[in-house]
């Protein structure tokens, strides 16, 4: 009978090739670490620029739906309105005598709980059409024809620490009508016709608590 001897060299990486193996490693996570971090902060604009537009529509819709009066405030609790649009916002019934708080009998219709990270949200707006500066605002209302109480018009505008090159905007249009932004020479335009510009009073860095929706 014939017998076959195998011979098996040593296996596994010498030195030098895990030295070199840790230096790619390395490279390549210097490469991909920081188009991952962009990709998340962009998947988190994209997340509250759309729940924002459908809680504007939402409201919108039930005031012409129901012949009453509705609003979208920024959110101080899931029952209370404030004045940071990036800690959430409130869609309710807004039939009551003060406009912008939700007062005993209104039903809210749905709260966005804010946006975490160095994220937020801001607007402007008139409530008249005039020439004059637009500020920020607290709330907006609509009413039983679709047509909000900035009369003048406005916008949302969505930004990061990255600033004007990553923001996105929603503006309402004179009748109230929620739209995205359009995009010309690489900017932002606002409603207004000039750009939908990343200010705040508020800035980065004001929202707390992670983003999500509560129906009812």
């Amino acid at each position: 009978m014939i017998r076959i001897e195998k011979s098996f060299s040593n296996q596994g990486f010498t030195l030098v090739e895990l030295l070199v193996t840790v230096i790619v490693a390395g490279i390549l996570l210097s490469v991909a670490a920081p188009n991952f971090s962009d990709a998340m902060r962009n998947s988190k604009t994209a997340v509250t620029t759309n729940e924002l537009m459908s809680t504007l529509r939402i409201a919108r819709s039930e005031a012409i739906k129901r012949s009453t009066r509705t609003a979208v405030c920024a959110r101080e609790s899931d029952t209370t309105c404030g004045t940071s649009w990036s800690n959430g916002f409130i869609a309710y019934i807004d039939n009551g005598e003060t406009p912008g708080e939700i007062e005993v009998g209104e039903q809210i219709l749905r709260v966005a709980r804010g946006i975490d990270g160095d994220g937020w949200i801001a607007n402007k707006a008139r409530l008249v059409n005039t020439t004059a500066a637009p500020l920020e605002r607290t709330f907006i209302r609509f009413g039983p024809r679709g047509t909000s109480h900035w009369r003048g018009s406005g916008y949302f505008v969505i930004c990061d620490a990255r600033g004007q090159e990553s923001a996105r905007a929603i503006n309402i249009t004179l009748n109230g009508d929620p739209r995205r932004a359009r995009m010309s020479g690489g900017e932002l335009i606002s409603s207004f016709g000039d750009v939908a510009k990343c200010e705040s009073s508020v800035g980065p860095g004001a929202s707390i608590g992670g983003f999500g929706l509560r129906a009812s």
